[in-house]
């Protein structure tokens, strides 16, 4: 067997390798020790959802154990946060992090079992769907977040609970406070684009 021949089949043994790790490789669970672990998640009944490595059994995602979990292929980052309008932890979606974090609970497809563990819940299915709500937090720094907006009240009442909870993290920055200022209704669309341009600046 000829040298190139060799490096070739070397060369293709490591690039096998690297797509079969990074394939193995796309989950990660922190754990509330702050241990990385690299694992497949997968979503079992009534939507819990667990985590596996290649060494152990399904370890079911609680408050308890996990602090936050990310899924490439499902596009889904979840983080534990608390609230500080419940003084509870919950699980919720990650849309922003920087300078300022935005979070987002939608009850449109998400729910919360006895133990609080994130699932979404197929909207085709039958069983009892909570009423439809979103929630957007925004924490700074820290992994105690705000409610700032909610769908279950109204335009007006969002706009106050906006002025109470969500200047106070963007007055110091100038553009995006006249921005906010300069809108007369705040979606939940333009208040990612505010957290960003908040993120974005220097």
């Amino acid at each position: 067997m000829t040298t190139f021949i060799k490096k070739t089949i070397l060369l293709s043994v490591i690039s096998l390798s690297a797509v079969s790790l990074k394939s193995h490789s796309q989950d990660i669970v922190i754990t509330d020790k702050h241990d990385t672990i690299h694992c497949k998640l997968s979503r079992g009944w009534m939507g819990v959802i667990k985590y596996k490595t290649d060494k152990g059994d399904p370890i079911k995602i609680e408050l308890g154990n996990v602090r936050e979990f990310y899924s490439e292929n499902k596009k889904m980052w979840v983080r534990r946060v608390y609230i500080t309008s419940s003084r509870i932890p919950c699980f919720v979606d990650v849309l922003v992090t920087g300078k300022l974090n935005l979070y987002e609970m939608s009850g449109k497809l998400t729910y919360y079992d006895g133990s609080l563990t994130y699932a979404h819940i197929d909207p085709m299915s039958t069983s009892h769907v909570p009423p439809t709500k979103t929630q957007d937090f925004v924490a700074k720094t820290t992994d105690t977040a705000e409610v700032v907006m909610d769908d279950d009240i109204s335009r007006g009442k969002n706009k106050e609970l906006l002025d109470a909870k969500f200047v106070p993290f963007i007055q110091d920055n100038k553009d995006v406070y006249n921005r906010y200022q300069a809108e007369g209704h705040i979606s939940f669309g333009e208040l990612k684009k505010l957290v960003e341009m908040y993120n974005g600046s220097k």
